[in-house]
């Protein structure tokens, strides 16, 4: 198991950006996304709206502005009113999103687990993240927001994969 104590290049942590704006919290995201209408559609629902407990969406479409979620089941918990923790799985569960340079931001798992008191994103099952040009896979990442640090599992004997590609050379006109 190998730690990392910098940020990749590739932004793994984006993904806060997309959970927090589940969760309602002020992580950095893209500017207009907040302004954006939240369009939730399920196949089903089970569980408070807005009040304390499990709410779980079956076969769900969530978009905010360029944030475009996509989950066999997504279960939302709130406790004290607050959005304690997020849970999306499908095979896979896939969330993208631009940030304000127009860079998409892509992520696949079949399990992402945001638990807000903890601070903490887990990603599990075939891990695929990709920004711009770079990319990463993995079997398991968890990322701790309080202090940046990501640790990242390739599986049974497996290893992770990060793949930091060059900037394309500028030509002279």
């Amino acid at each position: 198991m190998r730690r990392h104590t910098r940020r990749p290049r590739i932004e793994t942590i984006a993904l806060l950006v997309i959970l927090g704006l589940l969760a309602g919290g002020d992580v950095a995201a893209h500017s207009k996304d907040r302004e954006a209408k939240l369009s939730l559609k399920a196949g089903g629902l089970d569980g408070p709206i807005l009040s304390n407990g499990d709410t779980t969406l079956t076969n769900a479409s969530i978009s905010q502005g360029t944030l475009k979620i996509e989950a066999a089941r997504a279960t939302v918990t709130r406790k004290d009113s607050e959005v304690t923790r997020v849970v999306l799985e499908g095979s896979p569960a896939s969330l993208q999103q631009e940030n304000d340079d127009g860079v998409l931001m892509r992520a696949q798992a079949h399990r992402i687990d945001y638990d807000t008191g903890k601070e903490t994103v887990l990603l599990t099952g075939e891990v695929f993240i990709s920004q711009g040009r770079d990319e990463f896979r993995g079997e398991r990442v968890n990322y701790d927001t309080r202090n940046g640090r990501i640790t990242g599992t390739g599986g049974e004997g497996g290893r992770i994969e990060l793949i930091i590609n060059p900037k394309p050379r500028k030509t002279a006109d």
